[in-house]
């Protein structure tokens, strides 16, 4: 068997970025919060949040003494180790804003994390990426992958629909509603994701 590509989303996936924010609602604005909240993707709409509210909110979550701060996802790194030891091709990819390129990559290095290339996709039409850095979803579609992880609905489906990949969907409160295709298969946790899809284990 020929080694595999692999798309790896950074935020709730490899990061643990969004547990974080309860506290900083709660702290910012007089908020009671928790991440079981965040029932939708776009926190305006699970947190309450004015226009003016979320631009301030997202500018100081996207700081990067923050984003350096954040600590792995619980058995993200292990898999991800065993997967390049297996000989697999690991790419992360993320929506995060373009300005957090060179934090990001420092954070990955500073946590270990393996990785074969790192790309910045402009998944949500957010104002103010550099194109230079942050490519189109319309250029990114003509990627090919073997295997997505992904805690996205909205870019599951994508990955799904338009690539044809097949994705691990990482459970989260905001992709919690029912869902059912063949290509997309819920998981849990990273150990669940390792015995969903146990041939990506090794290269034989």
């Amino acid at each position: 068997m020929l080694k595999k590509q692999i798309y790896i989303d950074m935020d709730d996936v490899v990061s643990k970025t969004t547990d974080t924010y309860a506290g900083i609602i709660e702290r910012e604005f007089g908020k009671q919060a928790s991440f079981e909240d965040i029932v939708a993707f776009d926190l305006r709409d699970s947190f309450g949040l004015t226009e003016n509210e979320f631009r301030y909110f997202f500018d100081l979550v996207h700081q990067p003494e923050f984003l350096f701060s954040f600590e792995p996802v619980e058995g993200a790194v292990e898999a991800l180790v065993d997967w390049a030891r297996a000989g697999h091709c690991i790419e992360i990819v993320t929506g995060r804003p373009s300005s957090a390129l060179e934090v990001s990559l420092a954070w990955l290095k500073k946590q270990g994390v393996p990785f074969d290339s790192f790309t910045m996709v402009d998944k949500y039409n957010r104002p103010g990426n550099d194109p230079r850095l942050a490519i189109s979803k319309q250029e990114f579609s003509t990627r090919t992958y073997d295997l997505a992880v992904e805690d996205s609905l909205e870019m599951a489906l994508f990955l799904d629909h338009t690539m044809g990949v097949k994705v691990a969907l990482y459970d989260r409160p905001w992709n919690a509603r029912d869902l059912v295709h063949e290509k997309v298969v819920r998981c849990v946790s990273w150990q669940d994701i390792n015995q969903q899809v146990p041939s990506y284990h090794r290269v034989p």
